[in-house]
């Protein structure tokens, strides 16, 4: 007899405990498993019984279409002729109640009965595009195939039949035919495809079978026989060309006979979006890179090379049309030296390029002295050089490197003492490296300038002044030192500068200036020279209506002494008028500067006596003025 411890009594769990936690969640698990196995077996089960279900359905119509098609084939004499004409029909015969081209309804679901017939001409069971001798009475093969949504990885149901016509009601004797292939960049037969042949303005379709071969059936001339055009009518396809609708020539075709040299392999065709960057990551416009050239790498391809050039109209710029390859791209026409990546077009499908924009670079030589910054703007295009005009580059005389848009550019010039000073135009700078660009001399020289004092330029543009009566005074801080024009040309930006002498400084006292201080214009790139014409010139004071046997007198004072025999002091006079209302003009200095006042009076001789006319108030630039006699009131600036 066994004697049980105390010990082992303690270590066993007693009959009335639970389960742990552990326990529990494992059993959790299991069960859980368990009911998603359970779940998925009938989930699939459901799904496999509805696709068989549809295949039954999808069985049915197509025996049904069979049928309707041996109905027809014999119900007439044209029925074999007519249904081989039709080629390729899309749900032909719809059941009760539905609507005709539309998909067949069954128990809720739609199915699609695709039919195919054409002639079997060479009796062998094969291809007719793979050749042969024509047999004197063909067959008519016809295809059905039956589709519905939500196949998954399940076939279509095809059923097919061989249909012979009674001699009568067949192919006439003596018939030609052109079997014309048709695949894909796989080399895999396309269905339905439509395959026309012309001749002579008329032309006639048929449609490609299972083996991607349409059979169409010509009538050549009898005697010399005839050419055709063989051409696939499908514009959603192209060739390795990227040509839609590729077409090729039969050569003559007597009668009685088969032509299978028409092979086409097409694709669905794809479209590539060139999507252009900076390489320092700033933005581009459309009208920035609108023209500019990128290349087009396939790696299939006709002709001598895969590469071609493209003309990109925006920043994005869609290719389309493309045969499904492996495409690489780059800017301009030049491979970049590290090579270009390649990404492969699936058939009908779009990707995109992001292809560096290469801009274009130069040096510009022999600058302006105290150049600080070029301006370019577009070629023809009239600036000021403001913000916002153009394309401002910082430079520093002699040279200076630029970096541009590829483009036809006009460029400026500004730094110490000038403004937008012209400079070379419509140069044209292409993407990557370009030749030097040297900048034009311009030079001004002046003549019969008076001796003594400094002559300075003070450059029109870069001063804000528009406009001078006299020398600038303090507007003239930023002239520029021309005082060695006197002798020979010295160098000057172009541009419009108002050119005067002073006792010294820029902004010293005015001694003198050419031509009313009308401004010089020194044309680029050009030896401009300019005549100093000596100053005060001369205007015209014209007074009006003055009575008969009158003079005109001008006077500095407004209170002269007129007598019978004089006026004093008097400026300039004129008269006597002959007739009443006349009028009299004299002739009077302008001043260098500042405003000279000239007191009209009409003078009576014979009374010694003058009449107030008002006044004439004439600058360095007045042009000539007139008043009428009796008159208050002052004219002049």
């Amino acid at each position: 007899m066994k004697i049980r411890t105390h010990e082992q009594s303690a270590t066993r769990r007693p009959l009335d405990a639970g389960f742990t936690l552990i326990e529990i969640v494992i059993a959790m698990v299991i069960l859980g498993a368990m009911a998603a196995a359970v779940i998925g077996i009938i989930l699939q089960t459901q799904s496999l019984g509805v696709s068989n279900r549809s295949r039954v359905a999808a069985a049915n119509l197509a025996s049904r279409e069979i049928d309707m098609v041996r109905q027809e084939f014999g119900s007439t004499k044209n029925g074999p002729l007519n249904l081989a004409n039709a080629g390729l029909v899309t749900n032909p015969h719809q059941l009760a109640g539905g609507t005709t081209g539309s998909p067949l309804v069954v128990d809720g679901t739609p199915y699609t009965v695709t039919r195919s017939a054409q002639w079997d001409i060479t009796g062998t069971g094969g291809s007719a595009c793979e050749g042969g001798s024509l047999v004197q009475y063909p067959k008519l093969a016809v295809t059905v195939s039956v589709t519905w949504p939500n196949m998954g990885s399940v076939q279509p149901v095809v059923q097919t039949a061989g249909l012979a016509p009674d001699k009568s009601r067949g192919v006439p004797s003596g018939a030609s035919f052109i079997a014309a292939s048709v695949v894909d960049q796989s080399a895999t037969p396309l269905i339905g495809v439509a395959v026309t042949t012309a001749s002579g303005g008329s032309s006639t379709t048929g449609y490609t079978d299972a083996t991607g071969c349409a059979v169409i059936q010509v009538t050549p001339d009898a005697t010399a026989g005839t050419t055709y055009t063989v051409q696939v009518a499908d514009t959603g396809y192209v060739d390795m060309s990227g040509a839609t609708n590729p077409s090729k020539s039969t050569g003559v075709l007597t009668k009685g006979t088969l032509y299978s040299g028409a092979s086409f392999t097409v694709a669905h065709p794809g479209t590539i979006n060139i999507h252009l960057v900076r390489a320092d990551g700033q933005p581009l416009s459309n009208a920035q890179v609108a023209g500019a050239t990128i290349s087009l790498v396939a790696s299939e391809y006709t002709g001598a090379s895969g590469t071609t050039t493209r003309t990109v109209t925006g920043v994005t710029t869609a290719i389309g049309g493309l045969w499904p390859t492996d495409y690489g791209a780059y800017f301009g026409t030049t491979p970049p030296a590290g090579g270009f990546s390649k990404t492969t077009l699936a058939p009908g499908g779009t990707f995109t390029f992001d292809v560096t924009f290469e801009m274009a670079s130069a040096t510009v030589t022999n600058l302006p002295a105290g150049t600080s910054s070029i301006v370019a703007v577009a070629a023809g295009t009239s600036t000021t050089c403001a913000a916002g005009q153009g394309v401002t580059l910082a430079a520093g005389a002699p040279t200076a490197s630029i970096s541009l848009l590829p483009g036809s550019y006009d460029l400026y010039a500004s730094g110490l003492g000038f403004s937008c000073s012209a400079g070379p135009t419509a140069v044209s700078l292409a993407a990557g490296g370009n030749d030097d660009v040297p900048w034009g001399t311009t030079t001004l020289q002046l003549t019969s300038v008076p001796a003594g004092g400094t002559v300075w330029a003070l450059n029109r543009a870069a001063s804000g002044v528009s406009s001078l009566s006299t020398c600038p005074g303090a507007s003239g801080a930023g002239a520029v030192n021309i005082d060695g024009a006197r002798s020979g040309a010295v160098a000057l930006p172009a541009g419009t500068w108002f050119v005067y002498q002073t006792n010294g400084a820029a902004t010293g006292t005015c001694t003198s200036y050419p031509d009313l201080i009308s401004p010089v214009t020194a044309a680029y790139g050009l030896a401009n020279t300019r005549v100093w014409t000596a100053t005060p010139s001369t205007t015209t004071l014209t007074l009006k209506q003055i009575p008969k046997t009158r003079y005109f007198v001008v006077s500095s004072s407004a209170a002269p002494t007129c007598t019978k025999t004089s006026v004093s002091p008097s400026t300039a006079q004129a008269g006597p008028t002959a007739s009443n209302n006349a009028l009299l003009s004299v002739t009077v200095d302008r001043p260098i500067s500042g405003t000279t006042k000239f007191y009209a009076f009409v003078w009576d001789k014979g009374a010694g006596t003058c009449t107030s006319s008002g006044r004439f108030d004439v600058g360095p630039a007045t042009a000539p003025l007139d008043k009428n006699a009796g008159s208050a009131t002052t004219v002049g600036p």
